[in-house]
């Protein structure tokens, strides 16, 4: 019997591996669907020991400080269910998102990737600025939007948050906010990718896995033209940077596996400059000891 090359046995799983993710899986989840809920708040008896660690650094946790927010005003269309993907108006007003701005400026540094357990700046996959900001009232308002819009769940934690510049040319490659480590401790559930300036051509934030939704009415937020032009070789949806709104969505299932349609991309700025903002939301539930 002869025997399979490494190279042959890498390239059989490199062809696989699609087949898995988008037919075997989907195949198998409506044969025998999902019993346990990662998310379900009674997952765990309420007398359980239980040990948990959480970075201050990483994520905005309650310190005492009640912020004095004003009424939510936003308005949401939905996109998707399966992943939930909600587009949302005025998420922002315009004076919190001039005032996000203006506290960034000082903060920022080229942005970098995580590689495993390591961390690397590499323009060819992600050019842009990041600045993490203090969580001053506005700041710690938007934490409070963020976790009630989502109807608080347990064991989530809102992220610190970051913006982003991009430059003319600044760009992210395709790629996903999950990283399929729920079994592990934890991962992000949700994304919410904001707007906070627009005043750039380019720049659209790219889902080539999501299908166009039917109405012209969504061409206010999507980029109706460059889904019709073939000769952009643009797949998917395309969503146009609009000052003040956001794109939420969540990144996993209830099973705790990471939704494949996720997987997006920040296109270049061709001119001007487009400033954003990430919220993650972090799950992470306590473990019995």
């Amino acid at each position: 019997m002869p025997k399979l090359s490494l190279s042959t046995l890498l390239t059989s799983l490199f062809y696989l591996l699609p087949l898995y993710l988008f037919v075997i899986a989907p195949l198998l989840r409506q044969l025998f669907p999902v019993t346990t809920n990662i998310f379900d708040p009674d997952a765990d008896p309420p007398d359980a020991e239980t040990d948990i660690t959480l970075d201050p650094e990483i994520l905005s946790l309650p310190d005492g400080i009640i912020p004095t927010c004003p009424e939510d005003t936003y308005r949401v269309h939905l996109l998707s269910k399966d992943p939930l993907i909600i587009y949302i108006e005025d998420f922002l007003s315009a004076e919190e998102a001039d005032h996000l701005v203006k506290i960034s400026e000082p903060n920022y540094t080229p942005s970098i990737i995580y590689n495993g357990q390591t961390t690397q700046i590499d323009p060819t996959t992600r050019l842009s600025d990041r600045a993490l900001l203090p969580r001053d009232n506005t700041v710690r308002c938007l934490e409070a939007r963020a976790s009630s819009f989502q109807g608080w769940k347990p064991h989530l934690y809102i992220e610190r948050m970051w913006a982003q510049r991009y430059n003319i040319s600044g760009h992210y490659k395709h790629h996903f906010d999950w990283a399929g480590s729920v079994a592990r401790g934890g991962d992000r559930l949700s994304t919410f990718m904001v707007y906070l300036s627009d005043d750039c051509h380019g720049g659209g934030t790219n889902f080539p896995r999501l299908k166009m939704p039917r109405g012209d009415q969504w061409c206010r937020f999507l980029d109706c033209e460059l889904a019709k032009n073939e000769n952009e070789n643009v797949t998917g949806i395309t969503f146009k940077p609009v000052k003040g709104n956001a794109i939420f969505w969540e990144n996993l299932r209830a099973d705790g596996t990471g939704y494949p349609e996720t997987w997006h991309a920040a296109f270049p700025v061709t001119r001007g400059l487009k400033v954003g903002l990430n919220i993650w939301s972090w799950y992470q539930p306590p473990r019995r000891r």
